[in-house]
């Protein structure tokens, strides 16, 4: 009986470590490449305060990486967040997180492979996570202003 709960525990451990990581390649797989930053960078600071508040994201002007490990924080600290975009975010925590997911969308509307509900939010939170982890916070509001904020 030991054994049985040990193996147990040790599979579900397993596969809450695998989880994230397999959703995440999935998503990316799903979306036609990847958005390119915009190679101009030249905007002023009232033009990107202004984009930023229109994300609904925190001051100052910053993008902190996360990893698909962080989803399940995101879950955790976003589960009475009323003003839940339709991202999950932890506001100070995670500064330009909604404005990545943002863009992933934007970027999203007409590249992915298989589409719905299930792929589209798949698709989305893995390129917002990696849009964090390979963008810079300049490229991100450059971005932001490209596409109309």
């Amino acid at each position: 009986m030991k054994k049985a709960i040990f193996w147990g525990i040790l599979i579900l451990s397993l596969l809450g470590a695998g989880l994230p990581m397999g959703a995440y390649w999935l998503g990316l797989e799903n979306s036609v490449g990847r958005p390119v930053p915009p190679k101009s960078l030249t905007f002023s600071r009232t033009t990107a305060a202004t984009v930023w508040r229109q994300r609904q994201e925190v001051f100052p002007i910053a993008l902190r990486p996360i990893t698909p490990w962080h989803f399940y924080e995101l879950l955790w600290c976003s589960k009475d967040d009323r003003s839940l975009e339709d991202f999950l975010t932890c506001d100070e925590k995670y500064p330009g997180l909604r404005a990545s997911a943002y863009i992933a969308k934007a970027y999203l509307k007409d590249k992915m492979r298989r589409e719905g509900l299930v792929w589209r939010y798949l698709s989305r939170t893995a390129l917002a996570i990696w849009i964090s982890r390979n963008w810079s916070d300049r490229e991100l509001v450059a971005e932001l202003i490209r596409i109309g904020g």
